[in-house]
């Protein structure tokens, strides 16, 4: 991604006074707060200044001034480019007293939009011989990282590319990462169906169906699939881990985790409004106001409102189906102090839309209408979808002289309800009719990070972590069949956990780490209309309403079960030279255990459970490199991962949906990450993964298809995944410049259920954009066009009573951004 560089026109910086507010601290973080402040560009190896520390710097100075003051006695000194960009370097004289970890340049570059006043004008350069260097935190580490010296797979963005590439929710997201695909589940809005490197919840849209794929915003690890699928909004980073990571998140990271940062306030005050619109009457408003409250406190306030028409017609009851409106509200505090800094987040969020765009394509053995070629639907019932959530995060960070130790509170409340038909057929074969989600959880983890010598960093930590959700299920099934379900589940875990960096020479580091864990669940799952149940149990009204109870139906099946697991990592990291690292890793995770909270069987041919972890083994090496000197990239991993007591779905009378460890496999692939610089004004990547998922026993598939295990496909796994994207910055003189983007996307064919009875074919998406940005960077106006092509293309697929169905996804949509910031 280009990179825009402010620079003065004149010589006005280096007269002009600034406020400075600085305390003492990490030298990265000084340096980032100064070129904020001044409008600077500061370039620095990030791991060479992180472990420094900077003076105070309080009062009114000018950039030379405070730059001097910030540095002296340090190690650290700087220059001053050609171009009026500041280099901080450590030392020469002093290299031998303070020996640090060469490492890839981390083409740091801080900038900052053009502050009005003072007479000053900013004329930006549109792009930079530097790539973008995201910096991350899912290590978990005392400071943040440079993406490219973290020895493991993952692909980072920050909140400016994720607006430039007019992301709407994280399924965007995963056509540009390697062997991920980010769609929702289909069959209920909003719930996620995520896949990393072969692993996923495969079309299970059930709560008590944990995530394989961790979802974290701000610190809050998503305890369901539920309510995961939303609008992007206001993120200043995301971060995709691929592969199992046991040892630092635990539980449901058998695919990997999705680590998402909102943007936190800021040391000045500032402000941004965007107004969008497109075709099927979209109308997307955004506003966020940002700055300090006190010396320490700072303020931001962020919301966003999207609504659009429906994308598909309904040949049954006519009209169009699939509008939706969405509404998120996020207000954040942060405190700075000398020694302690903390942060509040609170986030509300409404999405309310018609049920899922299910499209029928086969009944009873006739095939049915034009698939891959309409988006037509021919649903009797429309359906509605109701969801809800709040987040609160509370995190304080004190500097303890060698290392922060860090406290994270989380809370979350998740309320959805939903009427779906599921079967996208003119007769109702199966339809979510009232179901009714409510969900509660809360965490806590403490954890310190810091250095215990020269050569060894360690994180170590405790966490818990609480929920309880009630889910109830209304089953309208063929010739009238009525079937009803409730389940209350709550689940604690409680966890304590170690990882420790060891430098072994100039260029070898291990990494060895390790997290034990405890859990429990208590299932209680009872049937709605049971004859034998008392009370109004047995005549509860339809819709459920919102204050229903559910304590008084008899509960046929009532259980607890606990597990422990320890997850252990090892890993080697060996710099090459200062721009390429080569590494190596063994990482176990799991998946938790539970009971089925989807079960409406009435024959007692079956029960709920409990089913027991699935566990992965993980071996990756890898490569990193920076090229060029900044301007290019090239990131390579290989991995070859063992899956045991795999959980998987099989289906018994009345679409009863059963969940059973009846599975092992090995899911072994390549992934490439590219990026460079070609010129100035022209910026290309690319990613390609491979996958190769083999079940090595699926005795259940086997009975039921007549096919061997290593002839089955898994659910949502193409077996190539591929992304080729193009920026290029035109200057337009004094008026600002212009940004074109181009994207492509291929994504192979793959199947829509574990029987491997319907095919999703291959499909190919493009999308464009251009932005013009004024000079003074206030002012933006961006149109843009997804699936382009206009590539009719489904998420998942079902097959039900006779009905095998598909799930539409989005056409082609444009539109139009405006974007003023002050």
């Amino acid at each position: 991604m280009a990179v825009a560089v402010c620079q003065a026109t004149d010589g006005t910086p280096e007269h002009t006074v600034f406020s400075f507010h600085i305390p003492a601290q990490s030298a990265d973080v000084s340096l980032t707060e100064y070129a904020k402040v001044t409008n600077r560009s500061v370039l620095f190896l990030f791991d060479e200044v992180k472990q420094y520390k900077t003076n105070e710097l309080t009062g009114e100075y000018t950039a030379s001034e405070a730059i001097v003051l910030l540095l002296k006695d340090t190690p650290l000194q700087f220059t001053v480019s050609d171009q009026g960009n500041l280099i901080i370097k450590l030392n020469s004289n002093l290299e031998g007293k303070h020996p640090v970890k060469k490492t890839k340049l981390a083409a740091f570059l801080s900038t900052l939009f053009a502050a009005s006043g003072a007479g000053a004008e900013i004329a930006p350069s549109p792009a930079s011989a530097l790539i973008e260097e995201v910096l991350v935190t899912a290590q978990k580490k005392s400071a943040a990282e440079s993406v490219q010296d973290v020895p493991i797979a993952i692909t980072a963005m920050s909140g400016a590319k994720i607006e430039a590439m007019h992301a709407v929710t994280l399924t965007d997201i995963g056509l540009s990462t390697p062997n991920a695909n980010f769609s929702p589940v289909g069959t209920i809005p909003g719930v996620a169906n995520f896949v990393i490197r072969g692993m996923g919840t495969v079309g299970q849209s059930v709560p008590s169906a944990d995530p394989a794929v961790g979802v974290v915003m701000d610190g809050i690890s998503y305890g369901t699939i539920f309510g995961v699928v939303t609008d992007l909004f206001d993120l200043d980073t995301i971060e995709i881990l691929r592969g199992p990571q046991g040892t630092l998140f635990g539980r449901n990271v058998t695919g990997g985790a999705v680590v998402m940062r909102s943007v936190r306030p800021g040391d000045e005050f500032e402000g941004k409004v965007r107004v969008g619109g497109g075709n099927y009457n979209l109308t997307d408003l955004a506003a966020s106001l940002s700055g300090p409250l006190t010396e320490q406190v700072g303020g931001k306030l962020a919301v966003m409102y999207k609504e659009h028409d429906g994308y598909f017609d309904n040949k049954t009851l006519g009209g169009k189906q699939g509008e939706s409106s969405s509404l998120l509200v996020r207000p954040a505090l942060t405190y700075t102090g000398e020694s302690f800094n903390g942060a509040a987040i609170f986030e509300y969020g409404e999405m309310d839309t018609d049920g899922v765009g299910g499209q029928a394509f086969e009944v009873d053995g006739v095939r049915i209408g034009n698939p891959y070629s309409d988006r037509l639907t021919y649903q009797n019932e429309n359906g509605d979808n109701n969801l809800e959530w709040f987040n609160v995060m509370l995190e304080g960070n004190w500097d303890l002289g060698n290392g922060v130790l860090t406290s994270v509170f989380g809370y979350r409340d998740v309320e959805q309800d939903v009427t779906s038909d599921v079967d996208g057929w003119t007769d109702t074969r199966i339809h979510f009719k009232d179901t009714a989600f409510d969900q509660d959880q809360s965490s806590l983890e403490i954890r310190w990070a810091g250095d215990l010598s020269d050569t060894t960093s360690l994180t170590a930590g405790a966490y818990y972590f609480d929920q309880t959700y009630t889910y109830a299920e209304r089953r309208l099934l063929v010739d009238a069949v009525d079937r009803r379900g409730v389940s209350t589940i709550d689940h604690d875990t409680a966890a304590v956990f170690a990882q420790a960096d060891f430098r072994l020479g100039q260029n070898l580091g291990l990494t060895l780490g390790g997290r034990y864990t405890q859990e429990n669940k208590d299932a209680e799952i009872g049937l709605i209309g049971d004859p034998a149940a008392t009370g109004d149990c047995a005549t509860k009204g339809t819709p459920f309403e919102e204050n229903t109870s559910f304590n008084d139906c008899r509960p046929f099946f009532s259980d607890s079960e606990s597990w422990s697991n320890f997850t252990p990592k090892a890993g080697l990291a060996y710099d090459i030279n200062d721009d390429v690292m080569a590494y190596a890793s063994y990482t176990r995770g799991f998946r938790s255990g539970g009971y089925n909270a989807r079960f409406t069987d009435l024959s007692g041919n079956s029960t709920p459970g409990p089913y027991d972890e699935e566990v992965a083994d993980a071996f990756e090496i890898g490569l990193k490199s920076t090229l060029w000197d900044g301007r290019g990239r090239l990131n390579l991993a290989a991995f070859n991962n063992k899956y045991d007591d795999l959980q998987r779905t099989t289906l018994t009378e009345n679409a009863v949906q059963e969940i059973v460890n009846a599975a092992s496999a090995t899911v072994r692939g390549v992934e490439v990450e590219a990026m460079a610089a070609v010129t100035d004004n022209l910026v290309l990547e690319a990613s390609v993964g491979w996958t190769d998922a083999t079940y090595d026993e699926f005795d259940a598939a086997e009975e039921a298809t007549g096919k061997s295990a290593d002839e089955l496909k898994f659910v949502m796994v193409p077996e190539t995944t591929t992304n080729l994207a193009a920026t290029y910055d035109m200057t337009l003189g004094d008026l600002g410049y212009l940004s074109w983007r181009l994207s492509y996307s291929y994504v192979s064919e793959s199947y829509g259920n574990d029987f491997n009875t319907i095919e999703l074919k291959a499909y190919e998406l493009y999308n464009a954009s251009v932005a013009f940005t004024s000079a003074n960077e206030k002012l933006k106006l961006s149109l843009y066009g997804r699936n382009l092509k206009d590539e009719v293309y489904y998420n998942l697929g079902v097959e039900l009573l006779g009905v095998k169905s598909n799930y539409l996804t989005p056409p082609r949509t444009y539109g139009a951004e405006l974007t003023y910031q002050f």
